[in-house]
């Protein structure tokens, strides 16, 4: 029974991977693509954004882990087994570094600390007088937004988390549906988008979410690039609804150099960066899947393939 480890372009993540899963399991024997050996070995598979056409090739394939939280590219793949189940690998520090990321991109727009760093270069000494924490609205309360939610409530803002599913976590007030999305929308200060990518939230901030929001609000998409209609952003930003935009997340990555969101005054950007994925932690979340996998345990971290995460 063989573990296959496919990380295009990543190699050396690909060979950490391995290293690490052999330090947190020995009997695991794992392989890296596009080295494959005997296909009728192959049971389980940890992928990222891999060929199409690959995982329909191993007969005996039971289980396929993400490397990382999102799905879509999984389950978007015609050739992927309905036989073969589906986990996400989110490891502690996954959801510590979203929370990280977003409480920044949140105390940054709060205090203007891009303010400072311009004044600095001036040598300048003026302090300015910042909002108190405000309400944020959390698209999507998984791991990922229930750890971004308490990090931000620990630093005094109001938290509304949003799920279609009505997950929540606790000490969030949680809201499902559309028309109570659209309620808070008004008295929101900040939008964080950390929804799984499915037919329904594609294109969710969209012009009509924007146009809803308050004047001088910060949106913050930090959950997939196909979230953002981007044409309807850059409309919303010249409205001042909201009045900057954090972005980690785009529907063509890298950026393209000619992009308009890359010199955008109200636009940030960062490279896909908000949340990386720790070898060791990964390793220890499939590792305990490849056991339970052998025992026949429930899997850690299952994805309804009918929903979408």
């Amino acid at each position: 029974m063989t573990l296959l480890i496919v990380l295009p372009g990543r190699e050396d993540e690909a060979h950490r991977l391995a290293a690490d899963l052999q330090a947190v399991d020995r009997a695991i024997e794992a392989q890296i693509w596009p080295v494959i050996g005997d296909p009728e070995e192959i049971e389980m598979v940890v992928a990222s954004r891999h060929p199409r056409g690959l995982l329909g090739s191993f007969p005996n394939l039971r289980l396929v882990a993400a490397f990382g939280a999102g799905v879509e590219h999984l389950l978007g793949d015609p050739d992927l087994p309905e036989r073969v189940d589906v986990v996400r690998t989110v490891d502690p520090e996954l959801a510590n570094g979203m929370a990280e990321y977003v409480v920044t991109a949140v105390g940054n727009r709060r205090r203007e600390t891009e303010v400072y760093s311009h004044d600095q270069r001036l040598g300048k000494w003026e302090p300015q007088i910042y909002v108190l924490p405000g309400t944020v609205v959390v698209l999507g309360m998984g791991q990922m937004g229930s750890a971004v939610a308490g990090a931000l409530r620990a630093v005094g803002h109001r938290v509304i988390g949003w799920s279609g599913s009505g997950r929540c976590a606790s000490g969030v007030e949680c809201i499902s549906g559309r028309s109570a999305l659209n309620e808070v929308l008004p008295i929101a200060d900040v939008v964080v988008c950390l929804l799984p990518l499915t037919a329904d939230t594609e294109g969710i901030l969209d012009r009509d979410l924007f146009s809803s929001m308050k004047k001088g609000s910060l949106v913050v998409n930090v959950g997939r690039g196909g979230h953002l209609l981007e044409d309807d952003l850059i409309a919303a930003l010249a409205d001042g609804r909201p009045g900057h935009a954090v972005l980690d997340v785009f529907r063509e990555e890298p950026l393209p150099a000619n992009h308009p969101f890359w010199k955008h005054p109200a636009i940030t950007v960062t490279p896909h960066v908000a949340a990386l994925t720790d070898p060791r932690g990964a390793a220890e979340c499939i590792a305990e899947n490849w056991r339970r996998l052998q025992t026949g345990e429930p899997f850690l971290d299952l994805v309804d393939r009918g929903r979408g995460y």
